[in-house]
């Protein structure tokens, strides 16, 4: 099954399920997923609002997050009604489509929000036989109760539900077009019965760092990363695309890592692994995570500055998350893993700000990949590479990604990377 198939026909839902915090378990179940949220909580992002973004609003009378599922509902019903993206958000009713949604089990946590699987029942068979064929399977990612809407739309970054526009244009008949894909696809933002906002999205096999982790664990020696040379490459590859998607959209992901990318698996085939950069629908509310932050993003965090210096945010920043990310693929280590300054953060933070401390780079690690890394990590935001010069080199260095650009141009013509025109009214 290809990845880059063109939109299908959109199909909001019905919510059936119970409160999507309430599933029920095994306890074995419930033991494992359980222990991996625990695991992942040292990559949790962090927020611009402290470590919850939840729970401690206040409504306009001061009554706290028991009124969020009641100020939920009319902020909701207010961002239906606008003119151009209001279509982006859907209570699934029945009224406006023709399928439900099932909520099932909890499978993932973060810091904002928690991961359930999801079932989409349609009405019409085509629809479903349509989706089965694709392999199309749905999670919801639930922001945790007492998240109030009407603070968390300021963190929607204008890009996604330009997007939306787009996709929705795309679909037009009588030609819908066929465009390659290289981030993780939000369908919808949606409101629960319960009151709680959530995001219908795509559903990959798993993200990178467990695929990563995976492969370390199974290595003898430490002469070579978690991938083969030519794996490796295309996901720098893959990523750098869907990286170069956002920006051109202007999104700032702000949180690159190889948690934040997913993977979909295929058998018996050249292509092993496709990636897409995902957790971006939100990124206006983050600030990052640990040592793939930029030194100028970490001075405003340490100086407790960052929620009020924005601009720091940027594609350059961007860019240096990325070097982390592609050094996790090239290596299997996170930023500074297992460096003598580990458990004195603080000074570990000041030699990356002013003496460009970077990650040590192996030997293994060819040398123009080598470059791409210190490029990136250029202590001068002006002198990071932007991202289109980032997919010259990698296509310059390496023959799989050669072979894999071509493939792509034969699908999707010599325009596959897709630089879309700009839409009016999407900020208004």
């Amino acid at each position: 099954m290809e990845t880059e198939e063109s939109e299908g026909c959109s199909a909001g839902t019905r919510n059936v399920a119970k409160e999507a915090d309430h599933t029920t378990r095994a306890s074995r179940f419930v033991s494992a997923v359980e222990q991996q949220i625990e695991r992942s909580k040292a990559h949790w992002s962090t927020l611009a609002d402290g470590p919850s973004g939840a729970c401690m609003a206040e409504d306009e009378d001061g009554e706290g997050d028991c009124n969020a599922e009641e100020s939920n509902v009319r902020e909701f019903m207010q961002l239906q009604r606008h003119p151009t993206w209001g279509t982006f958000f859907s209570i699934f009713n029945g009224e406006d489509y023709n399928a439900e949604l099932v909520v099932g089990e909890k499978f993932a946590e973060g810091g904002q929000a928690e991961l359930f699987h999801a079932k989409v029942i349609w009405s019409h068979p085509e629809s479903s036989e349509w989706a089965e064929e694709k392999g199309i399977e749905f999670v919801v990612k639930v922001f945790k109760k007492g998240t109030f809407l009407r603070d968390l739309k300021s963190q929607l970054p204008h890009g996604l539900l330009q997007h939306h526009v787009e996709r929705m244009k795309i679909l037009e008949p009588p030609t819908p077009k066929l465009m390659p894909r290289y981030f993780c696809k939000v369908h919808r933002g949606i409101l629960l019965e319960n009151g709680q906002f959530a995001f219908l999205m795509e559903k990959e096999h798993f993200d990178l760092r467990s695929l990563i982790e995976g492969k370390m664990e199974l290595k003898s020696d430490g002469d070579s990363g978690p991938f083969s040379k030519e794996d490796g490459e295309v996901m720098m590859y893959h990523i750098a695309l869907g990286l170069e998607w956002l920006h051109n959209h202007d999104i700032i992901h702000r949180d690159l890592k190889a948690s934040n990318v997913l993977v979909r698996e295929y058998k018996r085939r050249w292509l092993k692994w496709h990636c897409f950069v995902a957790d971006y629908e939100c990124s206006i509310g983050v600030v990052g995570t640990g040592f793939f932050r930029a030194p100028e993003i970490l001075q405003a965090c340490k100086e407790r500055m960052a929620s009020q210096r924005p601009k720091v945010f940027t594609r350059a920043g961007d860019v240096y998350a990325y070097g982390m990310t592609c050094y996790e693929v090239l290596t299997g280590k996170l930023p500074f893993e297992n460096h003598p300054l580990t458990d004195n953060k603080s000074l570990l933070t000041d030699l990356v700000i002013n003496q460009d401390l970077r990650p040590e780079i192996p030997q293994y690690v060819e040398g123009w990949a080598s470059e791409l890394l210190n490029w990136s990590w250029q202590c001068d935001p002006s002198a990071r590479p932007k991202i289109e010069e980032i997919l010259d080199l990698l296509c310059r260095n390496s023959e799989s990604i050669k072979i894999r650009e071509k493939k792509l141009k034969e699908k999707f013509g010599d325009n596959f990377r897709y630089i879309p025109m700009p839409l009016s009214g999407i900020g208004s």
